[in-house]
């Protein structure tokens, strides 16, 4: 099976061909290769034989244009008029990034996103306008995070959220808990490799942020280093586990 993408709500791996791994509560996976993850034709999945990871050449470039979008339509026949929400994702303590989405899946996009809180400051008929605020906006937002900076855990700092939303209409507001109880550690980040196995609870789902406990030890797992790996369930596995400072 390999690992061709995944739904943090959901708590799912989707693998080719046609299958899920559930998330919701155990995972016990061995990787036995990696390739590349194929690519989606609306909801049909072509697969790939191509070794480059986690895409080909090929397959990368089937990249929608509108989730390249800079402010300026790069199709042929614009076709992004519905209402797009412009908002501000907060990641505890205090880090905020600026996006885009559909206004109807607006808290569906931040719960993708792993956000602790969400404010949509704008909205538009069409998702050309909304681009091109965004991209205004980056100049005091970063409108991407790295995965470190999206796994921050503690208090939210109302201060500094108060002094970066000043002066903007908050039209709704979203709050997120992705953990059932306070993490006691910061967890340890899993980077995935060839012959190594992941177990563990799962705590949660925090975007792409898989957190699973193990042996009263907290991992991290970034979900999308996971696409393209072969894998095989290991229910029972015992060895090649995430224990090694080699593997992180």
């Amino acid at each position: 099976m390999r690992i061709v993408g995944y739904s943090s709500i959901d708590r799912v791996l989707v693998v080719s061909p046609d299958q899920i791994i559930d998330m919701s509560s155990e995972l016990a996976l061995m990787l036995t290769g990696r390739g590349c993850a194929g690519r989606w034709d609306g909801t049909a999945h072509l697969p790939c034989d191509s070794p480059e990871t986690p895409y080909c050449v090929r397959c990368a470039e089937r990249a929608d244009a509108c989730t390249i979008c800079r402010g300026k339509c790069l199709k042929s026949k614009k076709n992004c008029m519905i209402d797009h929400s412009v908002y501000l994702a907060v990641f505890a303590p205090s880090t905020m990034k600026v996006g885009v989405s559909r206004s109807y899946r607006l808290e569906t996009r931040l719960m993708e996103q792993g956000a602790d809180e969400g404010y949509e400051i704008a909205r538009f008929p069409d998702g050309e306008s909304a681009r091109a605020l965004e991209r205004a906006l980056s100049a005091r937002f970063p409108d991407r995070l790295s995965f470190a900076e999206k796994l921050g855990t503690g208090v939210i700092n109302r201060a500094a959220v108060g002094t970066a939303l000043n002066g903007f209409d908050i039209f709704r507001t979203y709050t997120f808990n992705h953990f059932p109880y306070a993490l006691t550690s910061s967890p340890i980040p899993i980077r995935p490799q060839v012959n190594m196995g992941i177990s563990g609870r799962v705590v949660g789902i925090k975007g792409q942020a898989l957190v699973l406990k193990k042996h009263d030890t907290f991992y991290a797992v970034n979900l999308d280093s996971l696409v393209g790996f072969d894998c095989c369930e290991e229910r029972k596995m015992k060895g090649h586990i995430q224990v090694s400072l080699a593997g992180f």
